[in-house]
């Protein structure tokens, strides 16, 4: 065993939560340090919820990490120093020590992809918009329009969640062009498509389909196509970016900035610097190239924190075996579409809707939250 080893890991999102849980619950005596700028986890697949009123759970770090014998600093990291191992922070002087570094920084809504986004519209990226967004909804006069932008699961899911349990807003949902039932990874079939259409007709969602969004101005979008929609609110949620502190940092990263990985998840250029979830690019078997979710981050976090603690205890590591089984999409409080998929994420015939898809999504809720660490009930 390596004494004194320092173990830092930067994010405490699904995957860097899980990393540092696992790695202080094993007491080699090395040390961990979580660093994050918040100071509680976020239920990031809960965020739409929180913005149609839901209240959040207390999931406070600081009490995370020592009920553990592990540390929690509050701090946005400014730079990475490799050479010498240190991580430097905004407004504060001084640095701290690292032997091994897990950078799970995560990514955050793409907001200079359109011109306009970055002024004009919200996002669902932290517990503060989530509320500010709820308040102005709630009091929001009758008729109010939202128009949420993007053909993902968190657009769709915000779709639902604001029209049901806030009916007096006009919901409109544009999908741009990929709303069509598809066998690529990531894609929905036939079946899955056909239910959320018949979900967005009972929740009177109004779905513009067929043009990407081009422009965003303080109250109307511009299409590609020429056309223009008007809104009081626009929430977009069309495509994720990550920070660009690795990259500045020097370590390798692909062409979209995320951190180029081993099988064992290690930086190929700095194999000191281990990387997961969104911010990672990770290619499993047999699943592929993971897709940023949940659903990756947490076994990546797994798998991290052995890599790690191999290291410490002078043992072999184990490369990241990962294949999908399903995914879950949320359509209000009641209702659920799940769509079964392949190793590779590619969807089967199997769907689950309706109370039942509902019901095992909130199930896959709780016990992420558990897989994690946290004493929720299921």
């Amino acid at each position: 065993m390596e004494d004194g080893h320092h173990i830092v890991v930067l994010g405490g999102g699904y995957a860097g939560l899980t990393t540092a849980a696992r790695i202080a619950e094993a007491n080699t005596g090395a040390s961990v340090t979580l660093i994050d700028r918040k100071t509680e986890f976020v239920e990031r697949i809960r965020l739409h919820e929180i913005a149609a009123g839901s209240v959040p759970r207390d999931l406070a770090y600081e009490t995370f990490m020592s009920s553990r014998s592990g540390d929690f600093r509050q701090a946005s990291v400014s730079a990475i120093d490799l050479d010498h191992q240190t991580l430097s922070f905004e407004g504060e002087p001084g640095s701290v020590n690292w032997d091994t570094l897990v950078y799970a920084l995560g990514s955050h809504t793409n907001l200079d992809s359109v011109d306009g986004v970055r002024e004009h519209a919200v996002v669902l990226d932290d517990m503060d918009a989530c509320r500010s967004l709820y308040e102005q909804l709630r009091k929001a006069p009758v008729g109010t329009k939202i128009l949420i932008v993007g053909g993902g699961l968190t657009a769709i899911e915000a779709a639902c969640e604001f029209a049901e349990r806030l009916p007096d807003l006009d919901v409109t949902l544009a999908v741009g062009t990929s709303f069509a039932p598809s066998n690529e990874p990531g894609g929905l079939s036939r079946l899955a498509v056909d239910y959320l259409q018949s979900v967005f007709d009972r929740l009177k969602v109004r779905v513009l389909v067929g043009s990407r969004v081009a422009s965003i101005q303080r109250d109307a979008a511009t299409f590609e196509d020429g056309p223009t929609e008007t809104f009081d609110v626009c929430l977009w949620a069309a495509g994720f970016s990550v920070p660009p502190l690795a990259k500045q940092s020097g370590l390798a990263v692909n062409e979209t900035g995320q951190i180029e990985t081993d099988d064992t998840l290690a930086s190929i250029s700095h194999p000191n610097v281990l990387a997961v979830g969104d911010a990672a690019e990770v290619i499993a078997d047999p699943g592929g190239r993971c897709r940023m979710s949940c659903a990756t981050g947490r076994p990546m976090g797994e798998l991290a924190a052995k890599t790690t603690l191999g290291r410490v205890m002078s043992s072999t590591s184990d490369p990241f075996n990962f294949g999908y089984s399903f995914r879950c999409v949320s359509l209000g409080r009641k209702d659920g579409l799940i769509q079964f998929v392949d190793a590779e994420d590619c969807p089967v015939a199997e769907v689950w809707t309706g109370a039942r898809g509902a019901r095992w999504k909130e199930y896959i809720c709780q016990r992420t939250l558990q897989g994690i660490g946290f004493d929720v009930d299921v």
